[in-house]
């Protein structure tokens, strides 16, 4: 249990750290920009299965691509800034390879969730 908490405000710094660093007037690492949208979406969709215990799959990537669009559309909001679509697939496609990869491991693994009902007692 702790462990997923962990993760989950890890994920809350997160998304803090990726809209507070978008308000900046400026591109602050501008030829890697593409790079570090893959490592911060990734690491959101890690952190945010590992919170969900990978119960909802479907949802957290969704939320995480959902979230890459709420951050370009705020910084095309901004004066000095531009909503860029290679940053949104950027973090869009990390997201989902990352989920992909989770169901697919967590299947090959044959990680099975027990529920209340079938659980032994």
């Amino acid at each position: 249990m702790p462990t997923r908490d962990w993760c989950f405000g890890c994920a809350l710094v997160l998304v803090a750290q990726i809209f507070s660093l978008g308000a900046l007037p400026f591109e602050l690492f501008e030829p890697w920009d593409k790079l570090f949208h893959v490592l911060a979406y990734s690491a959101l969709a890690l952190m945010l299965w590992i919170a969900t215990d990978g119960r909802r799959p479907v949802l957290v990537i969704a939320g995480v691509m959902m979230l890459g669009a709420l951050d370009e559309l705020r910084q095309a909001a901004i004066p000095a800034r531009s909503a860029d679509v290679s940053d949104f697939l950027a973090g869009a496609l990390s997201a989902g390879v990352t989920g992909a990869v989770l169901m697919w491991t967590s299947q090959k693994t044959g990680v099975k969730k027990s529920c209340a009902e079938s659980s032994q007692q």
